[in-house]
């Protein structure tokens, strides 16, 4: 009986404490907000043209990004062979360099296309899985992983190079609820400005 109490209690006082703190929690919006003024700040930074739509011809310039209507900014150096990934087929390795915005003005830079680092591997459709299985195990390398990077394989083929910026809340929206934690916690989502990824089909 006692024990009942106590339980009874706890959880009252437990979920007086979450609504208490219920009000200091931005909204979705409010942080969606906050991620496009950084994104604003990166797309100034590098100098960025962003197109209205796709080039009907497929040729992008240097810095000529199209926003996609997931919210990722994409630009293609190289479409690669025009072998188009097979959805729940196709496994790809994929190598990444660039940088994530932790705020307006820190950064933390990751590339993966050093001799000493590993490929990302998944299937095609399958991203989020991998990535949340690395996750559960506490494996820090695929803190930058994510179904951005997957997202835009219907635009290019085999042996492609992109550059893309991936932002918090696209990459939520393009996954399962527990991406909720790839690029942000409660408070804060965290941009991804991707300068090279490169696409290869593994089998």
């Amino acid at each position: 009986m006692k024990k009942s109490i106590y339980f009874l209690l706890t959880l009252f006082f437990g979920l007086q404490l979450i609504f208490s703190c219920g009000d200091d929690v931005p909204t979705f919006e409010e942080l969606k907000s906050a991620e496009s003024k950084i994104i604003k700040r990166i797309i100034a930074e590098k100098g960025i043209e962003v197109l209205k739509e796709y080039p009907s011809d497929g040729i992008f310039g240097d810095n000529q990004f199209v926003e996609l209507e997931s919210g990722i900014y994409l630009n293609v150096v190289d479409s690669g062979n025009g072998d188009r990934a097979k959805y729940n087929s196709t496994t790809l390795l994929v190598r990444i360099a660039g940088s994530i915005y932790i705020s307006a003005d820190s950064t933390e830079s990751f590339n993966t296309f050093v001799n000493t680092a590993l490929p990302f591997e998944f299937k095609y459709g399958l991203a989020s899985y991998v990535k949340d299985a690395h996750v559960a195990s506490f494996d820090s390398y695929y803190y930058f992983f994510g179904t951005g990077i997957e997202s835009v394989l219907q635009y290019v083929g085999d042996s492609a190079v992109v550059k893309m910026i991936v932002p918090g809340y696209a990459e939520i929206n393009n996954s399962r609820a527990s991406s909720l934690h790839q690029y942000s916690n409660q408070y804060r989502y965290y941009p991804i400005y991707f300068d090279k990824v490169r696409y290869i089909y593994y089998k």
